[in-house]
Parts: structure tokens; sequence; C-alpha cells
């Protein structure tokens, strides 16, 4: 009888060469520097269509490789230069670092070391470099030493992580029962201002989209706590179910800072889970003229940070702790014979996660290699920048976003004369005139009702000469836009 499902016998060859493993390595290195090297005569972006990008990769994969040369030459001929340089020192644009030299190198060791940061018994080094990145962050934020921490992938990751056990922790019976349990709507609480993945968070863990709640806000974005308060008594009266807060320190838009112990006082009144997003402003626990902003940070029930945006670790690392021990196990806990036990609790019984990057340890090299302190200087040195970039624009003409306190500054050109309704073009205009010219990068955002030019330094490269000469060059865009000076009458 003939076998109709032949094995097919052909030995595979092993693919690890390590002298090619190290030449690819150095070369891969020598690359990298001239990139960094480079930097100032880059242009931020390299202005290719899309369509040009994807006809360059496309059928470059089929059953024969071409080998590691010739791919690290695909890297250096398609890559590189079709890469936007976010290192850039004028990459203003959104919340992605410059990486650490540390974070770089880990990201190499990471892959081919392949450890499952899952699991203790499947990366043990890593695993335990993770727990000493929740010590130390969990320190730096004054963060009760009863706060469990895991590493998640990034701030959304994170925001779903922190209302599924706000969720469960509110709502005991939800889980067996799901929302039939429940005797009215339960609710989540965002600002205006708020990163869209806390409202999406909360659809995903099972609250109407009509049940996330928009409190105004006021100043630059802050939550208005008066109007949350108001909210709060008029839903419970109503029969609502509150379920949680999101506090954010450090807004995506225009860097606005919500109102804490405000919101620590109206969460606690309300017996209502405070989650704080710190993804971007987390950094901010690092200087003392911002710490009062952290006040009460210790009784939010959750708190996220994002080491990939202020502090210059690669993507992608977001941090979640919680102030209720034993809660994760309870919420995410599964039976997984299969995967050997430890001596001690395994991430992915804690999170949604099974298999994990390790990206903890990348963190952790970062921070061993430069330490705490060259954060420090980066983070002052970018709230200085941000606000030296509102003195030159102010000069130049612009109207200017007033109580800046992070590293975002947001302005407007308006002409005299100009009507309302065109201003807000204009402003996307000018962006996109000088974004085109591949010169520097960044966005808008829509904030107290009107389109404003964003400019978020998270950089450890960007220096007083950059931000005088990005000055002069916006202005000059500005005018070509529409000549009228702002300031004149």
């Amino acid at each position: 009888m003939v076998n109709k499902c032949q094995i097919n016998s052909e030995t595979p060859e092993t693919p690890f060469d390590p002298v090619e493993l190290e030449q690819g390595l150095v070369r891969a290195a020598s690359m990298l520097r001239e990139f960094y090297e480079g930097l100032d005569s880059r242009r931020v972006s390299q202005g290719m269509p899309i369509t040009e990008t994807v006809h360059a990769f496309s059928g470059t994969l089929g059953e024969q490789g071409v080998g590691l040369a010739q791919a690290l030459d695909d890297v250096r001929d398609i890559v590189l230069p079709r890469a936007m340089a976010i290192p850039h020192p004028l990459y203003m644009g959104l919340l992605n670092s410059s990486p650490l030299v540390g974070g770089i190198v880990a990201e190499s060791i990471v892959g081919a070391m392949n450890n499952n940061a899952g699991s203790w018994e499947q990366g043990p080094p890593f695993v335990a470099a993770e727990q000493e990145v929740i010590r130390c962050f969990r320190e730096m934020l004054k963060l009760s030493v009863e706060s469990t921490g895991i590493v998640l992938p990034g701030g959304s990751y994170a925001a779903l992580h922190a209302l599924q056990l706000a969720r469960d922790h509110q709502f005991p019976a939800w889980r067996t029962n799901g929302a039939r349990s429940l005797s009215g709507d339960p609710r989540v609480y965002v600002s205006d201002a708020s990163h869209f993945s806390a409202a999406r968070a909360a659809i995903a863990v099972g609250v109407a989209a009509e049940d996330v709640v928009r409190v105004p806000t006021n100043g630059r974005g802050q939550m208005d706590a008066s109007a949350l308060s108001r909210i709060l008594h008029a839903d419970i009266q109503a029969g609502a179910l509150p379920l949680a807060v999101v506090a954010t320190i450090g807004t995506t838009g225009t860097g606005a800072i919500d109102p804490l112990p405000k919101l620590v006082d109206l969460c606690r009144e309300h017996a209502i889970w405070l989650h704080v997003d710190a993804c971007y402003g987390g950094a901010g626990a690092l200087l003392d003229e911002l710490a009062p902003h952290f006040e009460g940070i210790e009784m939010a029930d959750s708190v996220a940070v994002d080491p990939h945006k202020w502090f210059f670790v690669p993507m992608v690392a977001g941090l979640l702790f919680t102030r209720h021990p034993g809660l994760e196990l309870e919420v995410f806990d599964v039976d997984a014979p299969y995967i050997p036990a430890g001596e001690l609790v395994d991430g992915f019984r804690r999170g949604l996660p099974t298999s994990r990057r390790s990206a903890g340890f990348a963190i952790w090299m970062a921070l061993r290699a430069h330490g705490l302190r060259a954060v420090r200087v980066a983070v002052r040195s970018n709230v200085r920048l941000a606000r030296r970039l509102e003195d030159r624009l102010r000069d130049e003409g612009f109207d200017v976003m007033e109580d800046g306190e992070l590293s975002i500054a947001c302005v407007r050109w308006e002409p005299p004369g100009m009507p309302e309704a065109e201003l807000d073009d204009l402003q996307s205009r000018i962006a996109a005139a000088l974004v085109r010219s591949g010169e520097a990068w960044f966005g808008t955002v829509r904030a107290v009702g009107k389109i404003w030019l964003r400019f978020a330094l998270v950089s450890t490269f960007t220096r007083e000469s950059h931000i005088d000469k990005f000055a002069k060059m916006l202005s000059s865009y500005a005018k070509m836009q529409c000549p009228v000076n702002a300031r004149s009458t």
C-alpha cells in the first residue's frame, strides 16, 4: 500500500552561524551609528509616497532566503532611507522618544535569548529584571509597598488591564453573571482630553459606549472636578453605577494635568475605582517642581506609566500598578498545567498576555546603564526647551496656549482680520507644509475649541539651537501661508 502522506525526509539546515551573527550585529551597529551621527543633517520624514514604500517591499519574501548579508543590504537601501527619524531633534510629534543606548542594545539580547517573560521558568533573569523595574518605579511614584505591578505592551493594554480589575473589584458578580447581575448601568468617567484608549478599554470590558461619560475640562484640558462631582451625584440619584474615573497626568494632546487630590477625594467619597493614566507625564515624578501634581497618587487603585515615552526606552513598554494585592490573581488566573509552575507567581497568571516579550529587561538595561539621573536631566531639559519654544514663538507673533508645565507646547498663528472659520484650516496648512518639507515633524490638536499647532519634546537630542532654528522656520512657513503678522494691528 502506498502511503498517501509521504513525509519529506529532507534534513533541515541549521540556520545559526555564530560568525554570521557577529558579523551581522557589527554591520547593523555600524549602520545605526551612521544613522545617529547623521541625525542633524537628515530629514525627519523622507517624504516618499507610502505606495512606493509598499512597492519596495513587494515580492521580497518567498521560498528561498537571500542570506543575512543581502537582507542587511535591504535594510540599508530600503528601510533606513524611508524610516521616520524618531530620534531627530526636530521630531516633535507623537510621544515616541529617542531610546537610550542601553535599551537599544537590550533589544538585541531580548531577541537573541527569546525568553518568555510571562513565566519565571521560561525567563528567570528577564522576569527578575522586570521585578526590579517594578520596585524602582513604585518607589519613584511613592506608591505603597503592597502595590503590585506588571509590564504590558503600552498604555492601551494598561487601561484595559486596569478597567478589567476595576470591573471585577467593584462588581464581583459580573465575572459569573455578566452585566445582568447589576441593578443599573455601569459608567466610566473620562475627561474630554483623556486618551481614546480609556473609552475603548471601557467598552471592551462591557460598558456601553453611551455610559462612557465625558467630563468637561478647563484650562489646557484639566478635568473639571466640580463638574465631575455634579455628574456623579446626578448619576447615582438616577440609579447608575459609577465604575471608574480615569484621571490623567499629562494628556497626550496638550500635556494637561488633572487635579488628582480632588479626584482622589471624590472617588473615596463614592467608593469608585480611580485609574491614573500617567503614561506620558509619569516621568514628571522625577522633578521636585512637578511633585505636587502627584500628591495622592498612592490612593489611586491603579496607575499606568509608559517607559517607552518619557523614560527613553524602546517601544513597546508599559507599566500598570494596583494597590490591591491579590486582585490580579482573582481576575486573571487560569489553570495551565502544561506550563511548569515556579516558586513565585507567574506573570501570565496576573494579566492578559500569556507569552510576553521581555520589555521589562529593556527598561532595566536602559536604567542600569544610564541611571534615573540621566532620565531626570533629559526630562527637565525637555520641559525647559518647551517653554523656550513658547517664548520664541510668542516673539515671532504666535498665540501661545498658557500654563504649560510638561514638554508639550501648543501655539496658533492668528492674523488679525482673518475670519474665525478660516483660522483652524490655516493651522493645518502650516503644519502640512512644514511636515512635507521633511525639516521637522509635528501635528495639530483640537483643544479649547480650536486647532493648535502641537509640539511634543521627548528627546535626548534636542538642544536650544534646534529650538531657535525651528521657531524661525515655523514663522517663515506661517508667513508663507498667510503673510500678515499676528501681532500687528
